[in-house]
């Protein structure tokens, strides 16, 4: 066990940090899209280390105000890895998009993604960040069900997350090295309570603090009543509440709860069901703006954009790859 192939983009020349951040992180964890704000205040390091086959990496980034990290459809297909990633956070804030579903993550929390999918790492402000690259396999031999838990988040105040941190905080500050069987029993022990926050949102546990007793049924009603309405370009919290009977503070609340928004919410899913809809052979008869205002959009310029910056790709290149054409 040991550190390689740290790097901090100081060592650059301003104007070419991001190129140089983009393929340093795209070495060290899979091929990604990269994008910030502010190019020219940029500044971000990584620090490597290997543990048996859980490659760790630190990462400290500051400067752009906006970064965007992307895996597009077009990479996970054409690459021949299989991981998943955690997002481990230390420092600042951090979205996470994969699946149709939306996880914030604030100092402490963690959450899974997998990079045979899309997704999208979101951080608007500067900001600390364990990343582990865990071989796939390994964590679905742990937890079947794994492919489920993608983009959500594990609460800073659950006894796995808490002990993740300091286990991999001691990892990445450590020194020297440590003989194959040490090296593996430490990827072991980080693996284990790994897969024991996992698991608690598998089994079902919250993920976030304590709900109010009915809330989790409420927040299942309005998730059915929003996605048997995603057709309707005039979905909104004021008539989902009225239609529930509910207060629009109760579901902002209930959905701030999830470290989300109930707008932001329904713009996920009918993205995640324009993109279901072209892989679909059976709706390849309906053109792609049949498909947009079919779930709900009603600009297909818009709509076209917001499904390139979520999936990496335009909507025509999504279908033409689903049919083993060749994209523009």
């Amino acid at each position: 066990m040991g550190f390689d192939r740290a790097f901090s983009t100081s060592s650059l020349p301003p104007e070419l940090r991001v190129a140089g951040w983009t393929r340093a992180v795209s070495d060290r964890f899979v091929e990604s899209g990269f994008k910030v704000l502010d190019p020219e205040g940029f500044d971000a390091s990584m620090l490597n280390r290997d543990v048996a086959d859980l490659a760790l990496t630190r990462i400290v980034s500051a400067g752009h105000h906006h970064k965007r990290v992307t895996r597009s459809q077009r990479q996970a297909r054409r690459a021949g890895e299989a991981f998943f990633l955690v997002s481990l956070q230390l420092e600042g804030h951090c979205r996470v998009t994969q699946d149709g579903r939306e996880a914030l993550l604030a100092p402490g929390q963690f959450s899974i993604y997998d990079t045979r999918r899309p997704y999208e790492l979101l951080i608007e402000q500067d900001y600390q960040q364990a990343v582990l690259r865990i071989p796939r396999a390994s964590l679905c031999e742990r937890l079947p069900g794994c492919d489920l838990l993608t983009a959500r988040a594990v609460a800073a105040d659950s006894l796995p997350a808490r002990l993740l941190v300091q286990m991999v905080r001691e990892t990445c500050n450590g020194t020297g090295t440590l003989d194959p069987r040490a090296a593996a029993d430490v990827s072991e022990g980080i693996l284990s309570i790994l897969t024991g926050g996992l698991r608690g949102l598998h089994d079902g546990a919250a993920a976030q603090p304590t709900r109010a007793p009915g809330a989790g049924r409420q927040l299942a009603r309005i998730k059915a009543h929003a996605l048997a309405h995603l057709s309707d370009p005039d979905l909104s919290v004021s008539g989902i509440a009225q239609a529930l009977g509910l207060s629009k503070s109760y579901l902002h609340k209930l959905f701030r709860d999830e470290g989300s928004t109930l707008e932001r919410w329904i713009w996920s899913e009918r993205l995640a069901a324009c993109w279901l809809a072209l892989q679909d052979p059976s709706r390849a008869v309906h053109t792609i703006t049949e498909i947009a205002y079919g779930h709900g959009f009603s600009d297909a310029a818009h709509f076209s954009r917001s499904f390139q910056r979520r999936y990496g790709c335009a909507p025509r290149d999504c279908r033409a790859i689903a049919q083993g054409r060749p994209s523009r």
